[in-house]
Formats: structure tokens, C-alpha cells, sequence
């Protein structure tokens, strides 16, 4: 009979042991979890390429192209010349501006035709009105105000 109590004993001690053990882990794993999904998505640093450059990569595409044929430029690196018209969203890091742009490389030869830029990991400081040459990749189109939107590569404020 005292072999079954020390058996009993040892049993109830090894499945405390148990349930404790399984109660800090699904702590420490839905800690884990929580942390994990409210930080942001780790990036993958891209080689750093100087505007020259990334400019040599762009392909020269007319502003009515882009936006005629959206389909076939999505993902294309285009290089436009274009004065700030409207600064929507900026921190630190990133702003979303809506340019002006030009169809050629003369200076205030600025018409209607707009694009909405996206700029991240943002290094220039930008104001309404800058004039700015810019190279970026094809998005889309802005499907509110149909417009091309942008994501920026490299870009020079004048």
C-alpha cells in the first residue's frame, strides 16, 4: 500500500509538473505571436544605386503612354521631370505626393498631367512647389483619381 501512494504522489507531482510546463509555453508563445504580428515586416535591404544610375535604368515613356497603357507599364522604371503640386501624407520615412510633370527635361513646361508618388525610406527633405527629377516604378493607377501612382527609386530636388 505504501508503494501506491508513492506512486500516486509521484504521478500527481509529474502531471502538475505537465500542466504547469504547458501553461508557459502557450504564455511565452502567444507573447511571441503578439510581438511578431504588431511589428512591421522585416525589408530586405536593396543595393543603394545613385540617381545616375538608377536614372540609366529607367525607360523614357510619354506621360499619356503610362497612363493609356497602365497594363503593359506596370513594373516598368520610368524617369520624369515635375514640380510638386500637393504634399497628402509624410513622416519621417515616407511621403505621398501628387506631382506635376513635364513631358520633357525644359524647365516649367509643367502641365495638368499628375502622378501620385510614393517615396519610402525617404532621405531628401520635399516642399510644395520643388521642382524634383525622379525615377520610379510603374504602380497602376491611382483608381480614384486615375492617375499614375508611383513607387519613387531615386530622386533630386533642384
Amino acid at each position: 500500500m505504501g508503494k501506491a501512494i508513492m506512486f500516486s504522489l509521484a504521478l500527481i507531482v509529474l502531471l502538475a509538473f505537465g500542466v504547469y510546463f504547458n501553461y508557459t509555453q502557450g504564455k511565452l508563445r502567444d507573447a511571441s505571436a503578439a510581438s511578431a504580428s504588431s511589428s512591421e515586416p522585416t525589408v530586405t535591404p536593396v543595393p543603394t544605386l545613385t540617381f545616375a544610375e538608377w536614372k540609366g535604368e529607367a525607360e523614357t515613356v510619354s506621360y499619356h503612354t503610362l497612363l493609356d497603357q497602365a497594363d503593359q507599364n506596370e513594373g516598368k522604371i520610368v524617369y520624369f521631370r515635375g514640380q510638386i503640386g500637393h504634399i497628402a501624407s509624410e513622416t519621417e520615412t515616407y511621403v505621398e505626393m501628387w506631382v506635376y510633370v513635364s513631358g520633357d527635361d525644359s524647365a516649367g513646361s509643367y502641365d495638368e498631367d499628375q502622378v501620385v508618388l510614393h517615396y519610402r525610406d525617404m532621405t531628401a527633405t520635399v516642399q510644395v512647389d520643388d521642382v524634383i527629377n525622379f525615377v520610379a516604378v510603374m504602380d497602376g493607377i491611382d483608381s480614384v483619381h486615375l492617375v499614375p501612382e508611383l513607387t519613387v527609386k531615386a530622386l533630386e530636388v533642384e
